[in-house]
């Protein structure tokens, strides 16, 4: 970089957009996020034509629909009333919109490193956690970060122990608390209860009616039973990353996240991350200026219920 430069004329220059090189660079210059038109000279930027740089995945020439250009920012702490119980995969009438999900559940990295890149680059975002999850070292460092940046991430209920409510088992880190064969009732609504006392104490947050299924298993009786708890709006999802699997067991590389996320998100899409997935971190420096170059605004579920 050289005295006179701004990040518009090195977008043009190099073909990619000036949200691009924000999102690429902001782990390594944060101001980024606070100042997005400022640099400095002496920088060396990374884009996605340079060696080693991630590349760009091609994405669908569609745009949402309708074309009215998305508002500027995304906007969390805005959760809608209980009402009546219902349940999502995508959230209609939302507009130029795509819910950027993220369950914890299991693995923890590189969870903190995801949600700083998400402040850093403005990026709002629903969190479902569970409440076992929320109590170790990494976990209160998540929950520290919602409680610090409420304008941007609203938190959820994802079960305390990660069980299978339908059918039992599961469970993370430990199968044991999941054993037993299928919940009753009110083992159910202590799963919920229970976790909702732990993610209220660290995050300052209410996180009814918003709850995730574990493994998405639901049936007509666990939605009966959560609602009785307050746990009226039940959140599955449209767009599944796969992020949590490496790899090396077949899972996708950052590139094949991205390209499915930005490919396929619509109206009103509930992508499914996990804030321990593998290739997570890197798939969202692709995802956040290749949705945003389509003109959706990354927002919570709450942002796109209201």
């Amino acid at each position: 970089m050289q005295r006179g430069d701004s990040l518009s004329s090195i977008a043009r220059l190099f073909g990619v957009t000036a949200d691009e090189i924000r999102a690429w660079n902001a782990d390594h210059y944060p101001s980024l996020a606070t100042e997005p038109n400022v640099i400095e000279p002496g920088w060396v930027l990374v884009v996605s034509s340079e060696p080693n740089a991630t590349p760009r995945p091609t994405a669908a020439p569609a745009t949402p629909n309708p074309t009215t250009p998305p508002s500027s920012g995304c906007t969390a702490g805005n959760r809608i009333a209980a009402g009546s119980a219902q349940t999502y995969r995508t959230i209609p009438n939302a507009g130029p919109g795509v819910a950027l999900t993220f369950d914890m559940g299991g693995r923890m990295d590189p969870a903190v490193d995801i949600m700083n890149f998400l402040v850093a680059n403005r990026v709002c975002a629903t969190i479902f956690a569970t409440g076992i999850m929320a109590q170790n070292a990494q976990g209160q460092k998540v929950m520290a970060i919602i409680r610090a940046h409420p304008d941007l991430f609203e938190i959820a209920n994802h079960t305390m122990y990660h069980c299978d409510l339908v059918r039992g088992g599961g469970g993370s880190p430990s199968t044991q608390p999941c054993a037993g064969g299928p919940f009753s009732a009110d083992r159910v609504r202590k799963e919920l209860t229970d976790a909702e006392a732990i993610l209220r104490s660290g995050t300052d947050q209410n996180p009814q009616p918003y709850w995730r299924p574990p493994y998405g298993s639901v049936s007509q009786g666990v939605l009966d039973a959560v609602a009785s708890v307050g746990y009226t709006k039940t959140f599955l999802w449209d767009i599944d990353t796969i992020d949590w699997k490496p790899i090396s067991d077949g899972g996708p590389s950052a590139e094949q996240i991205a390209a499915k996320v930005i490919n396929n998100s619509v109206n009103g899409s509930n992508v499914l991350f996990h804030l321990g997935g593998y290739e997570t971190l890197d798939s969202l420096r692709l995802i956040i200026p290749g949705l945003r170059d389509r003109g959706f605004v990354l927002t919570s579920l709450s942002d796109l219920l209201n």
